[in-house]
C-alpha cells in the first residue's frame, strides 16, 4: 500500500513538473543549449533550471531591480536568466565566478547571448569579493560554494537594500538526499535566515529549493 502511495505520488510530482514545464519558456535561445552542455559535463552541479529562471526573471521585474548581484555562474546559465531582467528593467547585474574556466564559460555564454553589456563579470573567491563591493543592491542571487552560505549571509544582508531581495539557491538539499558534505552548511543557512529578525522568508520547492527573503 505505502509503495503504491509512493509510485502515485512521483507520478502526480513528474506531472506537475512536466505541465509547469510545458509553459515556462527560456527568455533567451541560448539557455537550452547551455542545459545541454552541462549534462554531457561530469564537473559541474545542475544549473537552476527554467523555472528558478523564471521566478528570478519575475522577481527583478516585479521591483524594477536596478543592481543585482550574483554569487556563482557556473557556465551562465542563471546568469543569462538575471541579465535578461536587468536588461528589461534598464539595469545592470555584476557576477562573480571563482573557477576560471566557468569564469571563461560564462563570458563566452554571455556573448553569445548578446549580454555581455548588461553584466560585469568578476574573477574570485566570493566571500573576498563580497567585501570589496558598495552596496546597495536591490537583489542578490546566492548559488556559490555551499560551505560560504552562512559565511557570507551577514554581508549579503547589509549589501541588499531595504525591501530588497535576497534568493538563494539549493535550499532544499538535505531532504532530497544530497550528502551531508553539500547540504550541511545550506541547513546553517536556513536555520539562520529563518531566525533573523531582519529577514521575511520562504521556501518554495521548485528545482532544488529555492529561499527567498525581503530585507525588513
Amino acid at each position: 500500500m505505502i509503495e503504491k502511495f509512493f509510485t502515485y505520488t512521483m507520478e502526480i510530482h513528474n506531472n506537475i513538473q512536466n505541465y509547469i514545464k510545458k509553459f515556462v519558456k527560456h527568455d533567451n535561445d541560448l539557455l537550452p543549449r547551455i542545459l545541454q552542455d552541462e549534462k554531457s559535463r561530469t564537473d559541474t552541479l545542475p544549473a537552476i533550471g527554467p523555472e528558478v529562471g523564471k521566478l528570478s526573471g519575475l522577481l527583478i521585474r516585479l521591483i524594477n531591480a536596478k543592481r543585482v548581484l550574483e554569487f556563482g555562474t557556473c557556465l551562465g546559465y542563471s546568469t543569462i536568466w538575471l541579465a535578461e531582467a536587468v536588461k528589461a528593467t534598464g539595469g545592470s547585474l555584476v557576477s562573480v565566478e571563482y573557477e576560471k574556466k566557468f569564469f571563461n564559460k560564462t563570458q563566452e555564454n554571455l556573448a553569445g547571448a548578446g549580454l555581455s553589456s548588461y553584466v560585469e563579470l568578476i574573477h574570485g573567491d566570493a566571500n573576498k569579493i563580497i567585501h570589496e563591493l558598495s552596496g546597495p543592491f536591490d537583489v542578490i542571487f546566492q548559488d556559490s560554494d555551499k560551505e560560504l552560505y552562512p559565511v557570507m549571509l551577514e554581508r549579503c544582508i547589509q549589501l541588499v537594500r531595504k525591501n530588497g531581495l535576497l534568493i538563494t539557491d539549493d535550499a532544499l538539499f538535505k531532504p532530497m538526499g544530497v550528502p551531508a558534505h553539500l547540504c550541511t552548511a545550506i541547513e546553517e543557512f536556513n536555520s539562520m535566515v529563518f531566525n533573523n529578525p531582519r529577514l521575511y522568508s520562504t521556501i518554495l520547492p521548485i528545482g532544488d529549493g529555492v529561499v527567498l527573503s525581503v530585507k525588513l
